[in-house]
């Protein structure tokens, strides 16, 4: 039966995929200036019989060399593919064009070292970066939507100088999208961020359940590894992640993965499979694909008899509808069908099933033995909801008093 999605509150661009980014963007690249040539000259490749050019042969083949390598040189250059949390629309684009601005001053520098100004077409020029504006905009765009824009709210243990440089940094880039919303130091006073210490390191537990946040940060100049296996095993327990901006690489034994965040590169304490956007981008084909299936094909005929069955069982609507907590802490009406008589809101959110349950209904045992009760939760996982394999949902307050 389906279950809820997990809960995870950031989403990172990994270098894998960043890599094979790289790649199709340098095809996309070549496949613009073939593009441009057809536009231009009536043909995709050179040919031998380029009179409508008026230039050699190898004229255009040695320019698109040029820019294919000035592509590769000046995209590294600038980190367009580092491994790092992806930025916003606006700021991904200005990356992108701002990369294409010294590509055209590559390319008009080579024409006039060549000696070629007289042989390469105005318009073509114009066709080629137009072209590859549009097409690499649109990669880029493309790339961010397996990683959502989400504005993660951080808590930063350590306001000593490597925490104070971590918060200016990340508050004046809105792109890497920090929101500091505090520090836990236990020397406020010596600090020059007193005014945004939250309260002493012990303080975490307190802090975590009281305050939204996404991501705790631990810039301490000085950590033993049983203090930070605490602040840690606190933290995921709640479902924060941490990051860590280390002062030995070495202590770390070289077991985790080291991440991007603005200047600073920090030593993530945990990867998750879905942080990959190929993995994401898998399960959610394959939750589409699924819940499609049974929702046209087995549901329809279970929905006639059940329906028609918990109608004679009691009275009260086909369907119970509960809210549900799901990704990155959002609430859902979860579906289901209704296997008890009808009863106030107020019980069947607070009151959870228990063996002999008189408010059961005799076929809501039947649905139930048979998880058949869960199956109009497949709209649930169409909808995003929730995936088909995954951690179950539970009610609000039910995964409140287990945490």
């Amino acid at each position: 039966m389906p279950t809820s999605t997990p809960h995870i509150r950031n989403s990172y661009i990994k270098p894998g995929f960043r890599w094979v980014h790289f790649i199709v963007d340098v095809l996309l690249v070549n496949v613009a200036f073939h593009l441009a040539f057809l536009l231009r000259f009536g043909m995709m490749v050179f040919d031998e019989n380029m009179s409508t050019t008026g230039a050699p042969l190898g004229l255009y083949w040695g320019f698109e060399i040029v820019i294919t390598v000035g592509w590769i040189i000046l995209s590294l250059f600038l980190r367009l593919y580092s491994p790092r949390i992806p930025g916003h629309k606006r700021s991904e684009v200005s990356l992108v064009l701002r990369a294409l601005g010294f590509l055209c001053g590559v390319a008009l520098l080579s024409i006039v070292a060549k000696g070629g100004y007289n042989y390469y077409s105005r318009i073509f020029l114009v066709y080629f970066f137009s072209l590859s504006a549009l097409t690499l905009i649109l990669s880029h765009l493309s790339t961010l939507s397996f990683a959502p824009e989400h504005i993660r709210d951080v808590l930063i243990i350590g306001a000593g100088r490597a925490g104070e440089r971590f918060y200016h940094n990340v508050s004046d880039d809105p792109s890497i999208g920090y929101h500091v919303i505090g520090f836990l130091d236990d020397n406020a006073a010596e600090s020059n961020m007193h005014t945004m210490i939250l309260g002493a390191i012990s303080d975490i537990a307190r802090i975590t359940e009281e305050r939204k946040i996404d991501e705790v940060i631990i810039a301490l100049p000085k950590t033993d590894e049983r203090e930070l296996a605490e602040l840690v095993e606190i933290c995921e327990n709640k479902l924060i992640r941490v990051n860590i901006i280390p002062n030995d690489y070495d202590a770390l034994e070289g077991k985790r993965i080291v991440e991007q965040i603005g200047e600073f590169s920090v030593v993530r304490m945990r990867e998750a499979p879905l942080d990959d956007p190929t993995n994401k981008t898998l399960k959610r084909t394959f939750d589409i694909i699924f819940s499609l299936m049974v929702l046209l094909v087995v549901f329809p005929p279970i929905f006639v008899i059940c329906g028609i069955l918990i109608k004679l069982s009691s009275r009260g609507p086909i369907f119970f509808q509960q809210l549900r907590r799901g990704e990155i802490g959002n609430s859902f009406t979860c579906y289901k069908f209704r296997t008890m008589r009808d009863q106030p809101r107020e019980t069947s959110d607070s009151l959870q099933t228990f063996p002999g349950d008189p408010r059961l209904t005799f076929i809501g045992r039947f649905l139930r033995r048979t998880n058949l009760d869960e199956l109009p939760q497949f709209w649930n996982v169409l909808k995003g909801d929730m995936s088909v394999v995954g951690p179950r949902p539970h009610m609000i307050g039910l995964s409140e008093n287990y945490q």
